[in-house]
């Protein structure tokens, strides 16, 4: 077994505390910094040299994808796993082309976490079990004449009324109590949360509390 020495980026603290708390149980995987933002991440880098970096691909101030760019260009040999709340095979692409390795949701099973970080750690890249080196290098040539030239960002997923939910969700609302408050049926409010959850791959209700406070957090910066 190899040992891997990791640096977490996330700007959501009670998120990026409770990943290396998860973390530090694994055998062989040896958290030995938290960074809140890209900035941060790139001096801890700097200070720490870590075998892989686990980043948010988007962060107020300097994002997670523009760090991975700037500390390329001085260290080539980088390994970064992207982590996300969006889906979609041009964030695949948009990963490989600033650089990262891997891209997995926050959704992911601790297993499959602990597997994609091994991949990484030995140059090998990781978007799920459902794509292999000619999937992958179907996505590249499928987007390498339409350049993602913008940062992936979640707001561009979410609808008004979806937004609306998320923030009132966020601040501790029930479905009865969000009806309420937007004069619309305890049964419709429950649809639209299951299409956030579909949408952004979101396995159960934690899952969707824990991605609203993120949602209303980046709002508020």
């Amino acid at each position: 077994m190899i040992n891997i020495r990791i640096i977490i980026c996330d700007d959501h603290t009670l998120f990026r505390n409770g990943l290396a708390s998860l973390l530090r149980d694994q055998p062989g995987i040896y958290v030995i910094g938290e960074a809140v933002d890209g900035k941060d991440l790139i001096k801890k880098y700097e200070d720490l040299n870590p075998d892989v970096i686990l980043v948010d691909i988007s962060m107020p101030g300097l994002s997670g994808t523009d760090a991975v760019k700037e500390l390329k260009l001085k260290h080539p040999n980088l390994k970064a796993l992207f982590l996300t709340m969006l889906k979609g095979d041009q964030y695949i692409y948009f990963t490989l082309k600033v650089g990262g390795l891997g891209l997995v949701n926050k959704s992911i099973e601790r297993g499959e976490l602990v597997f994609a970080i091994n991949e990484v750690s030995r140059g090998r890249k990781y978007f799920g079990s459902q794509y292999d080196e000619e999937k992958i290098n179907g996505i590249l040539k499928k987007y390498e004449h339409k350049p993602i030239n913008i940062e992936p960002n979640i707001n561009d997923e979410i609808t008004d009324i979806e937004d609306k939910i998320l923030l009132l969700i966020s601040d501790g609302l029930t479905s009865v109590e969000i009806g309420e408050e937007m004069n619309l049926s305890k049964k419709t409010i429950d649809s639209h949360r299951m299409k956030i959850m579909r949408k952004f791959e979101l396995p159960n209700s934690s899952s969707l509390i824990r991605f609203a406070m993120k949602y209303t957090e980046s709002k508020s910066k």
